[in-house]
């Protein structure tokens, strides 16, 4: 695949710089780990919650980010660079053994420095966006800064997050790639009496031969009926997810029958897929994902033998795919537009006696058409014999 572009982090600053503009904001204050890591290029495991990163971006200005001693000590002692472009590092260290209930992480100093002790101050406050520090540390940021209004940030973060660079999609589509052949080859395993755990521990193999990330997880894998979480002649296997690579990810879904596949079980599958390709050649720039969802409803509703799953309005049928399962929702009440270089897993769902029934595929929005990037492996229905 290709190397990350020199620009690319710079292209992110700007964009978030220009949705900023747009929104009245003077800063922006990141501390969810996922969206620290991509403003930075500064990996945070999601478990290290006691020591949080974050990223201070002035509208005007030099951005800073706020970390703890480890990764420096790492650098200096392993001779490698520092795990970031950023240069203002401020370092707190370990993590705070005080008494106190509440932590200074140092954000108002920055944001004075900054000349933001009274501006308008975006973080994450509103849906789709986590906060990565203590409510209570938060609490004490707002009384250190009183005459800061802090708004959401969603609109910024995930304007930028929404839109990929090729070269973000050049690592989902190697995600896939990986990920595809690693299920093919794990298919081709399958016998009867093999459980849920073994299954998931020979995609783990695969996955790290194919030169997946090793923090990849397990694939969700269901529809074992027997004794242990063994798959028996006539159970449905169901999997779900994906590897990632340089930490985007694959989020497809894949079926195997044990034994011959009834005519109902075939019927389910094939139709389903029918469907979902249906929706796929929908999915251009211009449509809106509720478009989608309507068109799918539609299609299912043409099915009364079958139950669908996402039976209101509220439900959705797929979501955006990059770092993490991200906006927007395919469903009845999200209004998003679809544009060139979003990436979305379209997935309408039924339910049926071997379990679920939902057919998803990994889709490029091009002005082209939708560029399928999950089609390493055959979405068939996969028997075993």
């Amino acid at each position: 695949m290709s190397k990350m572009p020199p620009d690319e982090f710079s292209t992110r600053v700007m964009r978030a710089r220009r949705f900023m503009r747009e929104r009245g904001m003077d800063g922006l204050v990141v501390t969810d780990p996922v969206h620290y890591g991509y403003f930075t290029g500064h990996k945070v495991p999601a478990w290290m919650k006691s020591r949080p990163a974050i990223f201070i971006l002035p509208y005007e200005g030099e951005p800073a980010l706020i970390t703890w001693s480890g990764p420096g000590m790492f650098a200096r002692l392993y001779n490698q660079p520092f795990p970031s472009w950023v240069t203002d590092r401020r370092i707190y260290p370990e993590v705070p053994f005080t008494p106190e209930p509440r932590v200074d992480w140092g954000i108002a100093d920055v944001l004075r420095e900054r000349g933001l002790a009274e501006g308008r101050i975006g973080i994450e406050l509103g849906r789709e966006t986590w906060l990565g520090i203590p409510v209570a540390d938060y609490d004490l940021l707002r009384e250190q800064l009183p005459k800061v209004r802090f708004v959401d940030s969603g609109p910024v973060v995930w304007g930028c997050r929404l839109i990929k660079s090729e070269w973000e999609i050049d690592c989902m589509r190697s995600a896939c790639a990986i990920g595809g052949k690693a299920w093919e080859r794990t298919f081709t395993d399958l016998r009867p009496g093999i459980s849920i755990a073994e299954v998931q521990k020979l995609v783990l193999h695969h996955y790290a031969e194919g030169g997946a990330d090793l923090q990849s997880e397990p694939p969700t894998v269901l529809g074992a009926t027997g004794p242990g979480r063994t798959f028996q002649n006539g159970d449905v296997l169901y999997m779900d997810g994906g590897c990632s690579y340089n930490g985007y990810k694959m989020d497809i879904t894949r079926r195997a029958v044990f034994g011959k596949p009834s005519p109902r079980q075939q019927s389910e599958h094939d139709g389903m897929w029918g469907i979902l390709n249906e929706i796929i050649e929908r999915m251009t720039p211009g449509t809106s994902v509720r478009e989608l969802f309507e068109f799918s409803q539609s299609r299912l509703a043409a099915h009364p033998e079958w139950k669908n799953y996402s039976d209101h309005p509220s439900k959705r049928i797929g979501h955006g795919i990059g770092l993490e399962n991200e906006p927007p929702a395919i469903s009845g009440t999200d209004a998003t537009v679809l544009e060139e270089g979003m990436v979305l897993t379209p997935e309408p769902k039924i339910e049926s006696v071997d379990g679920l029934v939902n057919p998803e595929e990994q889709v490029v929005i091009r002005a082209s058409g939708p560029d399928v990037i999950s089609n390493a492996s055959d979405p068939k229905l996969y028997v075993v014999e």
